[in-house]
């Protein structure tokens, strides 16, 4: 199972993701030297692309990943828009410190291409007007670039170790990782995509707090992916083809090949219940939010099943114990 995470899983969807942010960078310097409305459009389109990748990888929030905070330098929304603005203006800004978490990334890309204006030309006629723009919009994707080769180079130098780490403690590979998914189905995609813009822990909805805010009619786009990133995930399914190998999946079929309770087949359906209530759902959840948001609420209740099988169920039947705390009362 560790083999199949890695090398099937893991370092291929990493590949695919490095090589999407090579041609992201790419486009943007089409449209830097030649900006009309076609190289905007092809930079977004492009950015869209990679940020459906990113979906696959932003679990495996392991190792040096986590410890360079990877997934906060790539994705953190809303992106603060007065600072991108205040970085430009002054200069001598480093996209690697924290102090701007939320003024890089997928996020602040989205504001680069989509949230100058509501008018492509204009937003052509933008940067034809500030070179500065178009220096921030390079360093965004080349620190992405850089931050992802170094996870790539650290998942060629640990493999072994990881797939060697096979015993049942909290510092395990099997443990870690488990957890990690389990987080990031929690908090990244439940939480992060749908709970929160919802209201679910708020007074109020917030619809500024959906993913790809400026671009908007993508976000249910987003949400599915991630959404089939974790089924693919669980099931064991190669990154790069139809092929499934061993997995969470099999893993508990294996514990439950003589029981009447067939957990694994019971998650497949929760990620089909969730799948459909996501897909009801407008393409812009701004939209959805705001008009009809009880539909939403119904997306997250299906969703929130899943957590409830992963973290109580599913941890239960492997015997691993939870390592994060949570405080949102579920």
């Amino acid at each position: 199972m560790l083999s199949n995470w890695v090398d099937n899983i893991i370092i291929p969807a990493y590949t695919d993701f490095d090589l999407s942010l090579a041609l992201l960078h790419e486009s943007l310097e089409l449209f830097i030297s030649n900006p009309t409305i076609s190289t905007l459009q092809n930079a977004s389109n492009q950015w869209l692309v990679s940020y459906k990748i990113w979906q696959h990888v932003e679990m495996f929030d392991i190792g040096l990943a986590e410890v360079i905070n990877y997934k906060g330098k790539m994705n953190i929304y809303p992106t603060d828009a007065t600072l991108i603005n205040n970085n430009i203006l002054n200069g001598g800004y480093d996209l690697n410190n924290n102090n701007n978490f939320d003024a890089r990334g997928f996020p602040a890309l989205d504001y680069m291409l989509h949230g100058l204006s509501s008018d492509e030309s204009s937003i052509v006629d933008f940067y034809i007007e500030n070179e500065n723009h178009s220096s921030y919009l390079l360093d965004l994707v080349n620190i992405m670039i850089d931050n992802t080769n170094l996870i790539i180079d650290e998942w060629d130098s640990s493999r072994d170790a990881f797939v060697e780490s096979t015993s049942n403690t909290a510092t395990s590979s099997i443990n870690k990782m488990t957890n990690d998914f389990i987080y990031y189905y929690e908090k990244g995609f439940r939480a992060n995509k749908i709970g929160i813009p919802a209201g679910i822990f708020s007074n109020t909805s917030l619809p500024n707090k959906v993913e790809a805010y400026y671009k908007r009619d993508v976000s249910k786009d987003l949400a599915l992916e991630a959404l089939l990133a974790a089924k693919n995930f669980f099931s064991g399914k190669h990154y790069s083809s139809n092929l499934y190998d061993l997995s969470l999946e099999s893993y508990l079929d294996f514990l439950y090949v003589s029981s009447e309770n067939n957990l694994s087949e019971e998650i497949l359906l929760q990620f089909d219940t969730a799948e459909d209530q996501i897909n009801s759902l407008n393409n812009d959840f701004v939209q959805q939010i705001e008009t009809n948001n009880t539909q939403m609420l119904y997306a997250y209740d299906a969703v929130q099943q899943l957590v409830v099988s992963f973290k109580v169920d599913m941890l239960q039947a492997l015997s691993i114990s939870v390592d994060y705390v949570d405080a949102d009362g579920d």
